[in-house]
């Protein structure tokens, strides 16, 4: 080749996953019913000791309501108890991670990568018990689950110390989390005459647990959060405002251990939690979570004479999210305009004990903390539609047109929230200002043939 082709680089990389699968059903006199399932997955992403991964899983149910003794009961339509348990495997990491890697370093190759030959799949166990309720014929019915899953062998990187030299992290199982909770959803229908209508309610509880972590990385920390063992998967993580120094003397009784304070009166006012007379990284505190424990929703529905209506409601509980754009817009130095929360500023002994003073310098805005992790629960109506459709008038007059539905909806009508930032819904861990759900109204029309 050319003196330029020196030059030339490239690179390549393959993987490969094979899988067996098996399965079978039995059920009998449809009253017990029986599943087992058997995967085997075998990845070239982890070392030939532990390529192989092997998850079972299986499902039973047994319906009450067919059992003789059950039969007679004229109000029961089902009953039904059922349960499962069962693995699966991930093995979503980079190639060769179980492989040391070099580099050249000049006229020597170097270590860039340890490897890791015990890597093995990361597996999550699930279990759960529910029952299927039915009375009046199924007017009435009612679906109750409890559940458990935890996630081990969670496959992470892992930074080596800097007298190891400067190396890329090593990926090892490094944990276990664990997720619990209870699901129930209830629906009755019913017939008035010509109208139909049916009333759905759903409830969810979660909760989100550290159980383990690896003794090399007891804290996994991100720009806001920390996860550690005891605690949520990314709780939020920083100071602790306890009000907003008032003179002088406040700030003297605080930070006696401190010399020379460059706090001023007006600024935030941090707890001590270890009472050393200094703020410092030791007083931080877990501020809340982004994982919601509870969850709801109910929808409406109903018809009456080609005229059909709905209704959708949503709501969370018990969520917190970190309000950047609350940071950036109230607590920035640089010379941006305020929001109208700010005009109850500190001014003076006494004037406020919750905003701190307006300033192009640091008056403790600058830190994360409680003052920027806010309350995210919310309810809102997501949708409500009214229709009417043409169906029946269609066919007396033997159209070629099957139904015609005109229909008029709305989305994101209100929502109750007590949370400040643009969108209680967003699910980033930190909300720079999500774009809002906007509000719409659609007016359409379907024609079928």
């Amino acid at each position: 080749g050319t003196e330029s082709d020196i030059w030339n680089s490239g690179s390549g990389s393959e993987w490969a996953l094979m899988s067996v699968f098996a399965s079978a059903t039995y059920v009998y006199d449809n009253r017990y019913m029986i599943t087992g399932n058997f995967r085997a997955d075998a990845s070239s992403r982890f070392a030939s000791n532990h390529a192989w991964g092997f998850f079972p899983s299986v499902s039973a149910g047994w319906k009450m309501s067919e059992e003789k003794f059950l039969k007679n009961i004229s109000w029961l339509s089902d009953l039904k108890l059922r349960g499962s348990w069962g693995q699966l495997g991930n093995q979503e990491i980079d190639n060769y991670t179980f492989m040391t890697l070099l580099k050249k370093d000049g006229d020597k190759y170097v270590i860039s990568r340890y490897g890791n030959p015990d890597l093995k799949w990361e597996t999550s166990e699930q279990w759960n018990v529910g029952v299927d309720l039915g009375i009046l014929r199924n007017k009435l019915y009612l679906s109750a689950d409890y559940f458990m899953k935890t996630t081990s062998d969670i496959l992470l990187p892992i930074s080596l110390p800097s007298y190891v030299g400067s190396v890329s992290p090593t990926i090892v199982n490094a944990g276990t989390v664990r997720n619990k909770g209870f699901e129930l959803s209830l629906t009755y229908r019913d017939k008035v005459g010509d109208f139909n209508y049916s009333i759905n309610g759903n409830i969810a509880t979660l909760d989100n647990k550290v159980l383990k972590l690896h003794p090399n990385l007891p804290n996994i920390d991100g720009k806001v959060t920390r996860t550690t063992v005891g605690q949520p998967l990314n709780a939020y993580y920083g100071f602790v405002m306890e009000g907003i120094y008032q003179n002088e003397a406040e700030i003297n009784e605080q930070l006696y251990a401190t010399d020379n304070p460059t706090v001023q009166p007006g600024d935030i006012r941090f707890k001590d939690l270890d009472n050393n007379g200094k703020i410092d990284d030791n007083d931080r505190d877990f501020l809340g979570s982004p994982i919601p424990r509870f969850t709801y929703g109910f929808t409406l529905n109903g018809e009456y004479k080609g005229f059909n209506f709905s209704m959708l409601f949503h709501g969370v509980q018990d969520v917190q999210h970190f309000n950047d754009l609350k940071k950036i817009l109230n607590y920035d130095t640089r010379p941006f305009n305020h929001t109208t929360e700010m005009l109850g500023y500190w001014h003076g002994e006494g004037t406020s004990n919750s905003i701190p003073r307006p300033s192009f310098t640091d008056n403790g805005g600058s830190r994360i903390s409680s003052i920027f992790v806010e309350d995210a629960s919310f309810f809102r109506l997501k949708n409500v539609e009214l229709g009417y459709s043409f169906a029946k008038l269609l066919k007396k007059i033997n159209s070629p047109i099957s139904d015609l539905k005109i229909y008029v909806s709305a989305e994101n009508l209100f929502t109750v929230t007590s949370y400040s930032g643009l969108d209680p819904e967003s699910t980033d861990l930190i909300d720079y200002g999500t774009y809002p759900q906007a509000r719409s109204f659609l007016f359409g029309v379907n024609v079928k043939f």
